[in-house]
């Protein structure tokens, strides 16, 4: 049972009748604001984690539309003037699907015959999804 504590030395706006004072409360505050903080902030990773896993989401989807789609058309069949004009091969064929991820990696990152490089412009894992885009198309043949 708790007893009323009578304010020895105290005003009545340092302790209340169970003898907490401010501080206290002030820390109660705190540590509950930070609790529901990292509680919201684990929520929301775990939400975007499985955001980030499901079926259908592609990184490398919007990475070729911004930088690969005007010559090898958004569907990679080079089917667009510039791919027409550069004979640049569908990224479904054989020939370009028989490459190895290395190959296909290194062919963004260093440029091929008239494709520039693009290790400037692209990082590490920018390509690598890229090359994940690309593998999609030739499992849908």
């Amino acid at each position: 049972m708790l007893k009323r504590k009578i304010g020895v030395g105290l005003n009545g706006s340092d302790a209340n009748t169970y003898g907490e004072t401010s501080a206290k409360k002030r820390n109660v505050l705190v540590t509950s604001v930070l609790t529901v903080t990292l509680v919201l902030l684990l929520v929301g990773s775990a939400t975007v984690a499985v955001a980030a896993s499901a079926p259908g989401n592609d990184p490398g989807a919007s990475t070729f539309e911004a930088h690969c789609a005007t010559c090898h058309a958004p569907d990679g069949s080079g089917n667009t003037a510039v791919g027409k004009s550069m004979k640049i091969p569908d990224l479904h064929s054989a020939e370009v699907q028989k490459l190895s991820d290395a190959q296909l990696a290194e062919v963004i990152s260093n440029g091929k015959n008239s494709m520039p490089p693009f290790k400037g412009s692209l990082n590490p894992d920018q390509i690598h999804d890229l090359v994940i885009h690309m593998r999609q198309w030739g499992q849908n043949k």
